[in-house]
């Protein structure tokens, strides 16, 4: 008996999907503006009954664009070339073209012609066969025909398509920038000067430095204290909202001398007490007066004033300055009343502790007899900050309280003892 053999064949299928172009509905139509060539295509495109009217021929493969005339309108020509097409000869190989006003975008019931039907297999131009008006949008229909002996396709074509006339035509913009002082120091004020033309419309200057943009906005003001580091600045103007148009500015190259000033916080000692001030920057520095300072030529030198003294940083790198002051401040740093009468005289109702505004990170607590807190608060620096006497908005009993202050300043900041409420 012969050997039977069976074969078992396994059918795949495959669904090839083709990406449409992305203008292929009418609610998708790309902008066209002045001075711009832009690249389409019919391959793969479909029709829709809603959008595509069939004024001029019957929508197979059709692609949509529109544009916007200015506020005198006028006329307008929209040019096709470059087309090129599958030369498959089941496909067509013409394309056609009409521009309408739409009342409703994109509702061919309220469409009306403003252009002669355009066809051909070259290059072909669209014109308005009536003056456009002014600050209106009119939508450009191209589609892949299907006409021809054997053709039973649309045609795929790929094309270029820009508009031109007096209805949309803009000037192209130029902006150039100058600046006179171009060796600066870090900090340093000044402006640059700008020259547009062509540009009647809103602008958005937007301020490169080393490529990345330091300013954007409505003005064009510009300050190069900015400008930190030696680099190149340029400005980009965007012209109109309406098909925008850019422009780049020739580069400014900067020189930039680095140099900072800082000569720290303010200090508070007790007479006979030193400090270290906390000073910084970028330069060579030099303090004064200097008589009682250990170094007047470090930035971090030990003050031991003996009473309130204003110290002055000055730093020099070349030929760039900067200045800044710090006082280191000698007396009692803070006084402390041992008691308070919160009885609603608006004498002496609230507990005071003199000189707190010059400590805005000083922090006050306050407990009763058996430890619990009663008051606590950061920056007791006005009025309004200063313990009343009460406890979760209820008065508190007549009785000794205990505090710990903390300045904020270190060990020596620390201060603790009793409060009395009398009523």
């Amino acid at each position: 008996m012969p050997k039977l053999t069976t074969f078992f064949f396994t059918l795949t299928s495959s669904i090839l999907v083709f990406a449409q172009p992305a203008n292929d509905d009418c609610a998708d139509a790309t902008e066209l503006c002045p001075n711009q060539v832009y690249s389409a295509t019919t391959t793969d495109a479909t029709a829709d009954p809603v959008s595509d009217n069939n004024f001029c021929f019957t929508p197979a493969a059709t692609v949509w664009f529109y544009f916007t005339t200015d506020a005198d309108g006028g006329d307008v020509s929209v040019d096709i070339t470059g087309l090129t097409f599958d030369p498959d000869p089941t496909k067509g190989q013409t394309i056609g073209a009409i521009f309408y006003e739409a009342t409703t975008p994109c509702d061919q019931a309220t469409y009306t012609p403003y252009a002669m039907c355009g066809a051909g297999s070259t290059d072909m131009s669209i014109t308005n066969v009536v003056a456009l008006a002014g600050n209106t949008t009119y939508y450009v229909q191209v589609n892949g025909r299907i006409v021809g002996a054997g053709v039973t396709d649309p045609a795929a074509c790929d094309f270029n398509i820009e508009i031109s006339g007096t209805a949309v035509d803009k000037p192209i913009p130029t902006v150039t920038i100058a600046d006179t002082v171009t060796d600066i120091c870090t900090g340093d004020e000044g402006t640059v000067d700008v020259t547009i033309t062509g540009c009647s419309d809103t602008v958005n200057y937007e301020w490169l430095y080393g490529g990345t943009t330091l300013t954007s906005g409505a003005t064009d003001d510009f300050n190069k204290s900015l400008i930190s580091a030696s680099g190149d600045l340029e400005l980009v103007i965007t012209c109109g909202t309406l098909c925008p148009q850019v422009d780049t500015s020739n580069a400014i190259t900067y020189t930039v001398t680095e140099i900072s000033a800082d000569a720290g916080p303010d200090q508070f000692i007790t007479k006979g007490d030193q400090v270290t001030i906390e000073g910084d920057g970028i330069g060579t520095p030099l303090w004064s007066p200097s008589t009682t300072l250990t170094d007047p030529n470090i930035y971090q030198p030990v003050a031991f004033p003996e009473s309130t003294t204003i110290y002055f940083l000055t730093v020099t790198e070349g030929p760039c300055v900067r200045t800044d002051s710090v006082t280191v401040n000698v007396g009692e740093l803070i006084t402390i009343y041992s008691s308070f009468t919160p009885n609603g005289d608006d004498v002496n109702d609230k507990w005071i502790i003199t000189n707190s505004g010059s400590f805005p990170n000083m922090e006050v607590t306050v407990y009763d007899r058996s430890g619990q807190v009663v008051f606590n608060t950061v920056n007791y620096s006005t009025p309004e900050k200063w313990w009343d006497g009460t406890f979760k908005g209820k008065e508190l009993p007549s009785s000794t309280y205990f505090y710990v202050i903390d300045l904020k300043q270190g060990d020596e900041g620390i201060f603790k003892g009793p409060v009395t409420i009398i009523r």
